[in-house]
């Protein structure tokens, strides 16, 4: 595989803790459960135990252990004392395949990976400078200097993760040659602010092609199209907005460029399945 082709990959993070899951919730019980996530993530469990389901199979990681999530829709459950070092990140290809999917979830035993645990501590340190509790780095304010500085690190943990999963057979996955002109139209889609309309005839402009010719190569590159890929993105910052506590709704739709709640939220329901009262609720 060539250098160039790991330019397509759309790699962030979105967060880092270190503190009890039940902290700033308002969930009651033995248990905290939770369905909206679908990053990739890894945890290492310091008191409590920790929980996924996906797959008709159950992964569970007590005190001394990581677990390395499958990102993708699944059931994220805690006991309620659960206390853990969490790290939240999207590693993409431009078709939305995830860079680590085959083969996990995954439990690792921390003694077993101790660097896995020494490149995170930067990153926690980092994050705490900006964004300490955030559930989106990307929505704090930082220089170019604190960019590359925190991209760095993610890096350096992320090659120490690569490495564990190699060992134990696990292997990086994507689609690597996409139409360059289905590339462009990504960027372009991805460069564009969230409240403007989406037009897919200047998006085929761009690139100098047909609406209908742009959809098609979509549709064969990335099996979806532009349009849907547009409504990806803005749901999936809605989503991301709404873990925040001190975010009002109306701010997430004037984000996206909604001029009445109303809209907003009959949007996001048939998007995501639920108003967005609701994916508050899960959160708090």
């Amino acid at each position: 595989m060539l250098y160039r082709h790991w330019l397509n990959l759309n790699l962030h993070l979105l967060w880092c803790h270190n503190r009890h899951v039940a902290k700033g919730t308002q969930i009651t019980g033995p248990t905290l459960r939770f369905t909206e996530f679908t990053n990739s993530a890894a945890w290492l469990v310091h008191e409590g135990w920790a929980c996924v389901e996906h797959d008709g199979q159950t992964y569970t990681a007590h005190p001394g252990q990581w677990l390395i999530v499958k990102p993708g829709p699944r059931v994220q459950t805690f006991s309620h004392d659960a206390r853990m070092l969490s790290l939240a990140f999207e590693a993409r290809w431009p078709d939305g395949s995830h860079l680590y999917q085959d083969g996990l979830s995954l439990v690792i035993e921390a003694a077993d990976a101790p660097d896995l645990e020494q490149k995170i501590r930067p990153i926690l340190n980092a994050v705490m400078e900006i964004a300490p509790g955030t559930w989106d780095v990307r929505d704090h304010r930082a220089d170019l200097s604190f960019f590359l500085r925190l991209e760095h690190l993610l890096c350096e943990w992320l090659a120490v993760l690569s490495g564990i999963l190699a060992d134990r057979g696990i292997r990086h996955s994507g689609h690597f040659g996409i139409d360059e002109r289905v590339r462009i139209a990504m960027d372009l889609i991805h460069a564009r602010d969230l409240a403007e309309p989406f037009i897919l005839e200047e998006l085929a402009a761009a690139v100098h092609i047909s609406p209908n010719h742009l959809i098609r190569l979509f549709r064969k590159e990335l099996q979806t199209t532009p349009h849907q890929l547009w409504d990806r993105l803005r749901i999936e910052h809605a989503q991301n907005r709404l873990r925040q506590p001190d975010i009002r709704i109306k701010e997430v739709a004037i984000d996206l460029g909604f001029k009445h709640l109303s809209h907003f939220s009959k949007w996001f329901k048939r998007h995501s399945g639920r108003p967005p009262q609701s994916a508050r609720e899960l959160n708090q």
